[in-house]
């Protein structure tokens, strides 16, 4: 059996997406988990967040 060409596209897209799935699924989790808490150890960050939360006018339960 041959197969149509359209076919053939299909895999090696699937074939292309698979070599990007573990760059994009490492940038995601350096962007969303690694940098928020590499932000959180500095110490002008920590002073603005509690800035901040001193000015909300309702109070959050577990923080402060």
């Amino acid at each position: 059996m041959t197969q149509s060409p359209e076919k053939k596209k299909e895999m090696s897209l699937i074939k292309k997406a698979g070599k990007w799935a573990p760059f994009v699924g490492g940038t995601w989790i350096v962007l969303n988990i690694v940098v928020p808490l590499a932000l959180l150890r500095i110490p002008a960050v920590q002073k603005y967040l509690v800035v901040l939360e001193n000015k909300l006018p309702f109070d959050i339960p577990g923080i402060g």
